[in-house]
């Protein structure tokens, strides 16, 4: 896991709620990042290995949808309920962040992402409920 990271927040939440410990929004989960589903990121590259124009092309994969921390929280608090929410400060030099720009992928591709934030944090739990060996002790 990449210290102070968000790429790793929806399992960080996941396996906090299974748990029963409180989710932590550092500075109240305001931040956005892009979150893409693993699938999406599969296939987008593998069409840029195969798509005549791409080779030389630099792209964004993303969805283009900025979603919050605090979203991505209430999502999994959906699934567990009881969970609680802590709000801690945003550590020092925590960007606010943004989304991607996927204008060029979808012209270059001819393809957008199929999998959005409520479909991937949904897949994942299912999955964490069919491996509970993946929750850390």
């Amino acid at each position: 896991m990449k210290e102070n990271s968000h790429s790793w927040v929806v399992a960080w939440f996941a396996m906090r709620a299974a748990l029963g410990l409180p989710l932590h929004l550092n500075g109240g989960g305001r931040q956005v990042r892009d979150f893409v589903h693993v699938d999406d990121i599969t296939e987008a590259t593998l069409l840029a290995a195969v798509t005549e124009g791409a080779d030389p092309t630099t792209l964004n994969v993303g969805t283009g949808r900025a979603t919050s921390i605090r979203q991505v929280a209430d999502l999994v608090r959906g699934h567990y309920p009881g969970a609680r929410i802590v709000e801690t400060p945003r550590p020092q030099g925590d960007p606010f962040g943004a989304c991607a720009d996927i204008t060029r992928m979808r012209q270059v591709l001819g393809w957008a992402p199929r999998v959005d934030i409520e479909d991937g944090i949904r897949r994942y739990l299912k999955w964490l409920e069919r491996h509970p060996e993946a929750i850390p002790a």
